[in-house]
């Protein structure tokens, strides 16, 4: 193995034992918003990486398998989804994955109207001109704002948010307060989506934590997890409904719905993928979690 001396690291955080380092090819952009740090590094084996406030929101190398993990489980398992919400627009890419879709209406909701001009202007390769897509309409608002005061209804709601660490922003928008105003604004037959933290063993609370949430509001909730290398650990993703959903089709299924609904490539996610995220090792399984977590520390 060809070692390199690196100047700088980057140095991520992942457990009150544990640090996880980079090396850093070159700081390329270092921001301040109103809101938050806005940061891109390059890093050799991860490509250029976005950071917000320090941790490592999304890398150019393997951003596709969150990005298409997050969304085209819930855009094929509804059976016509019209209306797409998406909370988080951040780098763009889960609108770029929107996007393979024809005849949706998609709106953004982003706290953050310089992490949009940040994006447009130095993130081209995640969102692909998608922010500027005519099917695609951006709201500058507060998440919970919205949600409290929009009369509209959805088929998908996606939760694209940062980590729910407490004393952020986004910590409220994982609360069982917010997910019951959230399942009031999708339709009969509609999914709610979110980003479900790390499944790594050790830190399954985390994970739980936004479960439990979930299921204090919705008839059913379905955990899903695959690895994310820039995150260094498997990562989970949670799908909730308000009547009966069948996530295990069989992977033909899942297959002739890509090739009939979706246009463009898909680099990650196929009928085969879908079952390997679906089909949980027994500790991340209902009958073995417990009582779940009490959040993040």
């Amino acid at each position: 193995m060809e070692r390199n001396d690196f100047s700088q690291w980057y140095i991520d955080q992942n457990g009150p034992d544990q640090l996880h380092c980079f090396g850093i090819k070159r700081v390329l952009v270092d921001y301040q918003s109103s809101v938050q740090r806005i940061q891109i590094i390059e890093i050799e084996s991860l490509g250029k990486c976005l950071l917000i406030d320090g941790r490592i929101q999304s890398a150019e190398k393997d951003e596709f398998i969150y990005h298409e993990a997050l969304v085209h489980p819930p855009l094929l398992l509804h059976p016509h989804p019209r209306k797409v919400l998406v909370l988080g627009v951040g780098e763009g890419a889960t609108i770029r994955e929107l996007l393979k879709y024809d005849h949706l209406k998609i709106t953004g909701v982003d706290i953050d109207s310089e992490m949009i001009d940040f994006s447009r202007k130095y993130l081209q390769a995640w969102h692909q001109g998608a922010l500027n897509h005519p099917h695609f309409q951006l709201v500058l608002q507060d998440g919970w704002d919205f949600m409290e005061q929009t009369e509209e209804l959805f088929d998908i709601i996606i939760l694209d948010l940062p980590e729910p660490y407490p004393d952020t922003p986004a910590y409220r928008l994982y609360t069982a307060e917010f997910y019951r105003m959230a399942a009031e604004k999708l339709t009969a037959e509609g999914i709610l989506v979110t980003q479900g933290e790390t499944t790594r063993p050790g830190q399954e609370d985390h994970h739980f934590f936004i479960k439990n949430n979930l299921s204090a509001v919705f008839r059913h909730t379905f955990s899903y997890q695959t690895y994310i290398p820039s995150f260094d650990s498997s990562w989970g993703f949670l799908m909730a409904v308000k009547n009966h959903l069948d996530p295990f089709l069989p992977a033909e299924n899942i297959d002739r719905l890509i090739k009939e609904r979706i246009k463009g490539q898909l680099r990650f996610y196929d009928g085969q993928t879908h079952l390997s995220m679906f089909y949980l090792p027994r500790h991340l399984r209902p009958d073995s979690q417990g009582s779940g977590g009490t959040g993040p520390g």
